[in-house]
């Protein structure tokens, strides 16, 4: 719908809004990308509380390899953005975790 011009993105009552100051119930957490062009919500034409969204330059979570190291030790990945991802899961009960790229991005 946001592609084609008819978002129906709905927008929440001040009622509605005052809800989601205890409690969110998203649905789906989505990684994706910092870049300001590529807003999440919009995009998918979704409300206030609608979507976990977690934005990370790269839109990916990385290996934190040691400089002197040889080689990658896959034991040691990036714990805010897995934090992120597993709260979303664990806490929020989210049921559909999407990892989402897109082109030309900087």
């Amino acid at each position: 719908r946001f592609w084609m011009g008819m978002a129906q993105r709905p927008e929440k009552t001040a009622f509605q809004r005052r809800a989601l100051i205890t409690k969110q119930y998203p649905s789906v957490a989505i990684l994706g990308c910092s870049d300001s062009r590529v807003p999440t919500e919009i995009i998918f034409d979704q409300g206030l509380g609608d979507m976990f969204v977690i934005r990370v330059a790269g839109n990916c979570l990385r290996l934190q390899q040691d400089p002197s190291a040889d080689v990658v030790d896959t034991g040691s990945i990036d714990t805010t953005t897995s934090a992120s991802l597993q709260y979303a899961v664990k806490h929020l009960k989210v049921k559909l975790v999407v990892i989402m790229g897109h082109e030309g991005c900087g």
